[in-house]
Protein backbone atom coordinates (compact mmCIF):
# COMPACT_ATOMS: atom_id res chain seq x y z
CA UNK A 1 0.00 0.00 0.00
CA UNK A 2 1.24 3.34 -0.91
CA UNK A 3 3.15 5.65 1.87
CA UNK A 4 0.17 7.27 3.56
CA UNK A 5 -0.49 10.02 6.51
CA UNK A 6 -1.78 7.27 9.02
CA UNK A 7 -3.43 8.73 12.25
CA UNK A 8 -4.63 5.70 15.12
CA UNK A 9 -7.34 6.01 17.29
CA UNK A 10 -7.77 3.52 20.12
CA UNK A 11 -11.36 2.16 21.24
CA UNK A 12 -13.27 -0.83 21.71
CA UNK A 13 -14.77 -3.47 19.89
CA UNK A 14 -18.53 -2.12 20.26
CA UNK A 15 -17.09 1.13 19.04
CA UNK A 16 -15.39 -0.22 15.81
CA UNK A 17 -19.27 -1.76 15.55
CA UNK A 18 -20.90 1.91 15.51
CA UNK A 19 -18.09 3.66 13.54
CA UNK A 20 -18.15 1.03 10.39
CA UNK A 21 -21.80 0.31 10.28
CA UNK A 22 -22.95 4.16 10.66
CA UNK A 23 -19.72 5.55 8.44
CA UNK A 24 -19.25 7.78 10.81
CA UNK A 25 -17.03 9.34 13.35
CA UNK A 26 -18.59 10.87 16.92
CA UNK A 27 -16.84 13.90 18.13
CA UNK A 28 -17.63 14.33 21.74
CA UNK A 29 -17.30 17.34 24.30
CA UNK A 30 -13.91 17.87 25.87
CA UNK A 31 -15.41 18.01 29.46
CA UNK A 32 -14.62 14.01 28.87
CA UNK A 33 -10.94 15.31 28.40
CA UNK A 34 -8.46 13.31 30.46
CA UNK A 35 -7.02 16.41 31.45
CA UNK A 36 -8.98 18.43 34.17
CA UNK A 37 -7.11 21.68 33.17
CA UNK A 38 -8.17 21.61 29.66
CA UNK A 39 -8.91 24.73 28.25
CA UNK A 40 -6.67 26.79 30.47
CA UNK A 41 -5.14 28.94 28.04
CA UNK A 42 -6.66 32.17 28.20
CA UNK A 43 -6.79 35.82 26.16
CA UNK A 44 -4.35 37.15 28.84
CA UNK A 45 -1.90 34.59 28.53
CA UNK A 46 -2.28 35.40 24.17
CA UNK A 47 -1.27 38.87 25.19
CA UNK A 48 1.69 38.35 27.15
CA UNK A 49 2.79 36.02 24.31
CA UNK A 50 2.66 38.19 22.05
CA UNK A 51 4.50 40.47 23.79
CA UNK A 52 7.16 38.47 24.18
CA UNK A 53 7.37 37.46 20.60
CA UNK A 54 7.09 41.48 19.76
CA UNK A 55 9.98 41.79 21.39
CA UNK A 56 12.69 38.86 20.37
CA UNK A 57 11.00 39.85 16.53
CA UNK A 58 14.39 41.25 14.85
CA UNK A 59 12.46 42.23 11.35
CA UNK A 60 11.22 45.69 12.23
CA UNK A 61 8.30 45.09 9.89
CA UNK A 62 7.51 42.05 11.00
CA UNK A 63 7.63 43.45 14.60
CA UNK A 64 5.08 46.74 13.49
CA UNK A 65 2.87 44.24 11.92
CA UNK A 66 2.81 42.24 15.34
CA UNK A 67 2.36 45.07 17.67
CA UNK A 68 -0.36 46.59 14.71
CA UNK A 69 -2.12 43.02 15.12
CA UNK A 70 -2.30 43.58 19.46
CA UNK A 71 -3.39 46.92 18.84
CA UNK A 72 -6.39 45.92 16.72
CA UNK A 73 -7.18 43.02 18.64
CA UNK A 74 -7.74 45.43 22.01
CA UNK A 75 -9.36 48.43 20.30
CA UNK A 76 -11.87 45.19 18.74
CA UNK A 77 -12.02 43.25 21.96
CA UNK A 78 -15.00 44.87 23.40
CA UNK A 79 -17.44 44.02 20.76
CA UNK A 80 -15.80 40.39 19.47
CA UNK A 81 -16.24 39.38 23.53
CA UNK A 82 -19.02 36.52 22.32
CA UNK A 83 -15.66 34.67 19.92
CA UNK A 84 -14.05 35.33 22.97
CA UNK A 85 -15.93 33.04 25.89
CA UNK A 86 -15.36 29.55 26.26
CA UNK A 87 -17.99 27.08 24.76
CA UNK A 88 -17.70 23.44 24.55
CA UNK A 89 -15.56 22.25 21.79
CA UNK A 90 -15.68 18.80 20.41
CA UNK A 91 -13.09 15.96 19.71
CA UNK A 92 -11.79 13.06 17.85
CA UNK A 93 -8.40 11.88 19.70
CA UNK A 94 -5.89 10.76 17.47
CA UNK A 95 -2.28 9.89 18.32
CA UNK A 96 0.61 8.79 15.82
CA UNK A 97 1.55 5.72 18.32
CA UNK A 98 0.78 2.40 16.54
CA UNK A 99 0.55 -0.45 19.22
CA UNK A 100 1.04 1.40 21.94
CA UNK A 101 1.10 0.00 25.60
CA UNK A 102 -0.35 3.02 27.19
CA UNK A 103 -2.72 3.67 24.52
CA UNK A 104 -4.17 -0.11 24.53
CA UNK A 105 -4.55 0.27 28.65
CA UNK A 106 -6.25 3.98 28.71
CA UNK A 107 -8.27 3.93 25.36
CA UNK A 108 -9.29 0.19 24.04
CA UNK A 109 -10.84 -1.36 27.15
CA UNK A 110 -7.79 -2.48 28.88
CA UNK A 111 -5.87 -4.37 25.94
CA UNK A 112 -8.78 -6.05 24.44
CA UNK A 113 -10.54 -3.23 21.79
CA UNK A 114 -9.15 -2.33 18.77
CA UNK A 115 -6.78 0.48 17.01
CA UNK A 116 -8.15 2.00 13.91
CA UNK A 117 -5.59 3.34 11.40
CA UNK A 118 -7.02 6.15 9.54
CA UNK A 119 -5.34 7.99 6.95
CA UNK A 120 -5.99 11.72 7.52
CA UNK A 121 -4.59 12.83 3.89
CA UNK A 122 -8.27 11.43 2.70
CA UNK A 123 -10.21 12.58 5.55
CA UNK A 124 -8.28 15.97 5.43
CA UNK A 125 -9.10 16.22 2.05
CA UNK A 126 -12.08 19.01 2.39
CA UNK A 127 -10.47 20.77 5.15
CA UNK A 128 -6.53 20.82 4.50
CA UNK A 129 -6.50 24.17 2.55
CA UNK A 130 -7.46 27.48 4.62
CA UNK A 131 -7.14 25.01 7.67
CA UNK A 132 -8.54 28.72 9.49
CA UNK A 133 -11.58 28.51 7.50
CA UNK A 134 -12.00 24.87 8.35
CA UNK A 135 -15.34 23.20 10.21
CA UNK A 136 -13.05 20.61 11.47
CA UNK A 137 -9.55 21.67 12.33
CA UNK A 138 -6.47 18.40 12.88
CA UNK A 139 -3.90 19.82 15.09
CA UNK A 140 -1.17 18.04 16.96
CA UNK A 141 -2.16 18.97 20.78
CA UNK A 142 0.52 21.35 22.46
CA UNK A 143 2.27 20.69 25.31
CA UNK A 144 4.81 22.89 26.07
CA UNK A 145 5.05 26.68 26.20
CA UNK A 146 7.53 26.97 23.09
CA UNK A 147 5.13 24.86 21.23
CA UNK A 148 2.18 27.58 22.01
CA UNK A 149 4.68 30.28 21.15
CA UNK A 150 5.33 28.52 17.65
CA UNK A 151 1.63 27.91 17.12
CA UNK A 152 0.91 31.88 17.91
CA UNK A 153 4.14 33.38 15.14
CA UNK A 154 2.84 30.62 12.86
CA UNK A 155 -0.50 31.77 12.92
CA UNK A 156 0.42 35.23 12.77
CA UNK A 157 3.20 34.83 9.93
CA UNK A 158 0.20 33.28 7.49
CA UNK A 159 -2.05 35.85 7.77
CA UNK A 160 1.41 38.50 7.13
CA UNK A 161 1.31 37.44 3.95
CA UNK A 162 -2.07 37.27 3.13
CA UNK A 163 -2.31 40.90 4.70
CA UNK A 164 0.56 42.45 2.14
CA UNK A 165 -0.96 40.82 -0.74
CA UNK A 166 -4.08 42.75 -0.25
CA UNK A 167 -2.42 46.08 0.56
CA UNK A 168 -0.43 46.17 -2.53
CA UNK A 169 -3.62 45.02 -4.93
CA UNK A 170 -5.48 47.82 -3.50
CA UNK A 171 -3.01 50.31 -2.69
CA UNK A 172 -3.99 50.59 1.12
CA UNK A 173 -1.88 52.10 3.99
CA UNK A 174 -0.96 48.60 5.69
CA UNK A 175 -1.29 50.77 9.21
CA UNK A 176 -4.56 51.49 8.86
CA UNK A 177 -5.65 47.99 6.94
CA UNK A 178 -4.29 45.70 10.30
CA UNK A 179 -5.27 48.00 12.64
CA UNK A 180 -8.77 47.74 11.15
CA UNK A 181 -8.78 44.35 10.37
CA UNK A 182 -6.20 42.40 12.28
CA UNK A 183 -7.78 41.84 15.35
CA UNK A 184 -9.43 38.56 13.14
CA UNK A 185 -6.01 36.86 13.43
CA UNK A 186 -5.96 37.05 17.11
CA UNK A 187 -9.44 35.66 17.49
CA UNK A 188 -8.54 32.59 15.32
CA UNK A 189 -5.41 32.33 16.98
CA UNK A 190 -7.11 32.20 20.63
CA UNK A 191 -9.30 29.54 19.91
CA UNK A 192 -6.76 27.73 17.80
CA UNK A 193 -4.52 27.46 21.53
CA UNK A 194 -7.10 27.34 23.67
CA UNK A 195 -8.80 23.91 22.16
CA UNK A 196 -5.22 22.47 21.77
CA UNK A 197 -3.16 23.28 24.52
CA UNK A 198 -2.56 20.38 26.92
CA UNK A 199 -0.86 19.73 30.45
CA UNK A 200 2.88 18.80 29.61
CA UNK A 201 2.03 15.51 31.83
CA UNK A 202 0.12 13.81 29.37
CA UNK A 203 2.71 14.55 25.96
CA UNK A 204 3.78 11.00 25.92
CA UNK A 205 0.53 10.36 24.51
CA UNK A 206 1.64 12.07 21.35
CA UNK A 207 -2.46 13.22 20.97
CA UNK A 208 -3.41 14.96 17.70
CA UNK A 209 -6.79 16.13 17.91
CA UNK A 210 -9.65 16.58 15.36
CA UNK A 211 -11.83 19.55 16.52
CA UNK A 212 -15.02 20.72 16.00
CA UNK A 213 -16.19 24.09 17.62
CA UNK A 214 -19.68 24.71 17.66
CA UNK A 215 -19.53 28.07 17.54
CA UNK A 216 -17.14 27.58 14.82
CA UNK A 217 -19.77 28.25 12.29
CA UNK A 218 -20.73 31.23 13.38
CA UNK A 219 -17.46 32.20 13.77
CA UNK A 220 -16.28 30.98 10.91
CA UNK A 221 -19.54 32.61 8.80
CA UNK A 222 -19.32 36.34 10.34
CA UNK A 223 -15.58 36.09 9.56
CA UNK A 224 -16.38 34.89 5.84
CA UNK A 225 -18.99 38.35 5.73
CA UNK A 226 -16.24 40.49 6.94
CA UNK A 227 -13.28 38.92 4.71
CA UNK A 228 -15.17 39.87 1.64
CA UNK A 229 -14.00 43.36 2.05
CA UNK A 230 -10.19 41.96 2.65
CA UNK A 231 -9.62 39.10 0.52
CA UNK A 232 -8.84 39.26 -2.97
CA UNK A 233 -12.42 38.02 -4.60
CA UNK A 234 -10.36 35.06 -6.19
CA UNK A 235 -9.20 33.92 -2.43
CA UNK A 236 -12.86 34.80 -1.24
CA UNK A 237 -14.65 32.49 -3.51
CA UNK A 238 -12.73 29.69 -2.86
CA UNK A 239 -12.48 29.68 0.75
CA UNK A 240 -16.56 30.20 0.87
CA UNK A 241 -17.57 27.25 -1.63
CA UNK A 242 -14.79 25.40 0.40
CA UNK A 243 -16.43 26.21 3.36
CA UNK A 244 -20.11 25.49 2.11
CA UNK A 245 -19.27 22.33 0.51
CA UNK A 246 -17.30 20.87 3.72
CA UNK A 247 -21.07 21.66 5.67
CA UNK A 248 -22.83 19.49 3.53
CA UNK A 249 -20.63 16.69 3.07
CA UNK A 250 -19.86 16.12 6.80
CA UNK A 251 -23.73 16.91 8.06
CA UNK A 252 -21.45 17.76 11.39
CA UNK A 253 -24.08 20.80 12.34
CA UNK A 254 -26.60 19.04 14.44
CA UNK A 255 -26.16 18.07 18.33
CA UNK A 256 -26.74 14.83 18.84
CA UNK A 257 -27.45 12.73 22.69
CA UNK A 258 -25.78 9.31 23.80
CA UNK A 259 -24.66 7.82 26.77
CA UNK A 260 -21.44 7.67 27.44
CA UNK A 261 -20.38 5.63 30.59
CA UNK A 262 -23.33 5.63 32.49
CA UNK A 263 -23.59 9.54 31.22
CA UNK A 264 -26.03 11.20 28.90
CA UNK A 265 -23.31 13.53 26.48
CA UNK A 266 -23.61 15.65 23.65
CA UNK A 267 -21.90 14.70 20.57
CA UNK A 268 -21.66 15.59 16.99
CA UNK A 269 -21.16 13.10 13.87
CA UNK A 270 -18.58 13.56 11.03
CA UNK A 271 -20.20 11.87 8.11
CA UNK A 272 -17.52 10.28 6.07
CA UNK A 273 -19.89 8.29 3.40
CA UNK A 274 -18.89 10.60 0.68
CA UNK A 275 -15.29 9.37 0.88
CA UNK A 276 -15.74 5.78 2.53
CA UNK A 277 -13.31 3.15 1.25
CA UNK A 278 -10.43 0.97 2.22
CA UNK A 279 -7.99 3.88 1.43
CA UNK A 280 -9.68 5.78 4.33
CA UNK A 281 -9.51 2.98 6.87
CA UNK A 282 -6.13 0.92 5.82
CA UNK A 283 -5.93 -1.03 8.72
CA UNK A 284 -7.46 -2.51 12.35
CA UNK A 285 -5.11 -3.73 15.12
CA UNK A 286 -6.67 -5.93 17.02
CA UNK A 287 -5.69 -6.02 21.16
CA UNK A 288 -3.87 -8.08 22.57
CA UNK A 289 -6.33 -9.46 25.05
CA UNK A 290 -8.93 -8.82 21.68
CA UNK A 291 -10.82 -11.60 21.27
CA UNK A 292 -12.04 -10.98 17.49
CA UNK A 293 -12.40 -13.76 14.59
CA UNK A 294 -10.28 -12.16 12.44
CA UNK A 295 -11.94 -14.02 9.64
CA UNK A 296 -15.39 -12.47 10.85
CA UNK A 297 -13.67 -9.03 11.43
CA UNK A 298 -12.83 -9.23 7.45
CA UNK A 299 -16.27 -10.53 6.36
CA UNK A 300 -17.57 -7.64 8.41
CA UNK A 301 -15.24 -4.93 7.02
CA UNK A 302 -16.11 -6.33 3.74
CA UNK A 303 -19.54 -6.58 4.28
CA UNK A 304 -19.38 -2.56 4.95
CA UNK A 305 -17.28 -1.32 2.35
CA UNK A 306 -13.53 -1.78 3.51
CA UNK A 307 -12.60 -4.59 0.97
CA UNK A 308 -9.02 -4.29 1.54
CA UNK A 309 -8.56 -2.93 5.16
CA UNK A 310 -5.17 -4.84 6.65
CA UNK A 311 -6.60 -6.50 10.06
CA UNK A 312 -3.18 -7.41 12.74
CA UNK A 313 -2.76 -8.23 16.03
CA UNK A 314 -0.98 -6.45 18.28
CA UNK A 315 2.58 -7.72 19.16
CA UNK A 316 2.69 -6.49 22.72
CA UNK A 317 3.06 -9.62 24.95
CA UNK A 318 0.04 -8.93 27.70
CA UNK A 319 -0.96 -11.96 29.30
Amino acid sequence: MDEQNIFYHYTSINSLYSIITSRELWLTNLKSSNDKSERYYTVNRMLKDMDEIINHSTDDNFKQYLSLLKKSFNIHMPEQRKYLQKSDGYSLSLTDKKDNLSHWERYAAGYSGVCIGINMDKLNVSFKDYSHFSITELEKILYSDEEILNKLMQICSRFYTLFEEQVRTYNESFQKYIEQYGFIVLIIAYHKLMNFAKNSYFADEHEFRLLFYPKTLMMKKDFLTMSKNIIIPETFKLLHDKFNSSLRNTAIEQTHFSVFKNEIRSYHKLCLSHIWDSKLIPEITLGAMCRQNKQELAHFLKANGLTKTKITISKIPIR
